[in-house]
């Protein structure tokens, strides 16, 4: 199931999350905008990092995820926090699990 998310984040910015997830398990994600990350190849890092997470979303282990990789990689995130990915992906999950209910 592909499940996607955009918003306008508050401040201006523009982000989009697309999520691919297979037998309750994110198998992919994909996150564009117009947001600011430093260095740049460090935003696939943490879309690598957010795969093979399991349902039921735990909002708290993807934040702490996304967090581990901007510091290893000493990033700079500008016009977009952690915490609203994680909401963005939260939402996006929230459609999986209610579609199984």
């Amino acid at each position: 199931m592909i499940i996607t998310n955009k918003r306008k984040i508050e401040g201006g910015k523009f982000a989009r999350v697309k999520i691919v997830v297979e037998k309750g398990l994110v198998v992919s994600v994909k996150v564009t905008g117009d947001f600011f990350l430093y260095p740049e190849d460090t935003l696939e890092k943490i879309e690598c990092s957010l795969r093979s997470m399991n349902l039921p979303f735990d909002a708290g282990e993807a934040e702490r995820r996304i967090q581990k990789v901007l510091v290893e990689e000493n990033a700079g995130l500008v016009g977009i926090a952690p915490r609203d990915l994680v909401e963005m992906i939260g939402e996006c999950l929230d459609e999986v699990q209610t579609d199984k209910s």
